[in-house]
């Protein structure tokens, strides 16, 4: 996976360049910027920064993470503004940070997470925010004629083979979470989830709940 999205790093924005999604994208940027503004945001997978820049628009404070250095180095080319931080960061190994986030987002991030290892994920996440932090996350749903599956693994997910423009190939995890699936995952560490569907894309928001003691 870290593999794939480094070598694709160069020509990955031209997924939000298809005319098709464009309406989707409107509507999910306006959805992101009411929910960010003013607030100090820890971002995981922020990758080349497309999200990163729609938040950085309105939000206070930004912290956002890659795991590859690659894509980090074209969302730093982007206009994120002295408030926005990139960092390269494992998502299932955040360090300890010295800010304090009162809202986490992840943007196509979680069809790629293993079914095995969806807790393991918004656990670890969570305990890096606030408790009652926003959560938000935007994905893929599944289009008919457009999304493929090559096959299931033992844990239950999804593969798809990707070729990028250099003809490398790759199997890659790429899940396509029902309403009811995601509602089931995030009540285990998260309250007032609310789910939006639309023709291509799905958006999450959701509130990390009270810790106790």
């Amino acid at each position: 996976m870290e593999i794939y999205y480094r070598d694709r790093a160069p020509e990955y924005d031209k997924f939000y360049e298809v005319p098709e999604r464009e309406h989707d994208l409107a509507r999910l940027k306006s959805w992101l910027v009411e929910r960010v503004r003013n607030r100090t945001i820890l971002e995981v997978a922020a990758g080349t920064g497309y999200w990163t820049e729609v938040a950085a628009a309105v939000a206070k404070e930004i912290i956002a993470t890659d795991y590859n250095p690659e894509v980090l180095a074209i969302a730093a080319n982007r206009d994120l503004g002295p408030h926005v931080e990139l960092r390269v960061a494992d998502a299932f190994a955040l360090p300890v940070f010295g800010s304090s986030f009162d809202a986490g987002m992840a943007h196509m991030w979680w069809s790629h997470v293993g079914k095995e290892r969806r807790q393991e994920f918004l656990t670890h996440f969570s305990s890096r925010l606030e408790s009652g932090a926003a959560i938000l996350m935007i994905d893929q749903v599944f289009v008919g004629g457009r999304s493929t599956v090559s096959r299931q693994d033992e844990c239950g997910n999804l593969l798809t083979m990707r070729t990028l423009e250099n003809g490398a190939t790759f199997e890659i995890i790429k899940n396509y979470p029902s309403s009811e699936e995601l509602r089931n995952d995030f009540a285990q560490v998260c309250q007032d989830i609310e789910i939006t569907v639309f023709s291509f894309f799905w958006a999450l928001s959701a509130r990390v709940r009270p810790r106790v003691g």
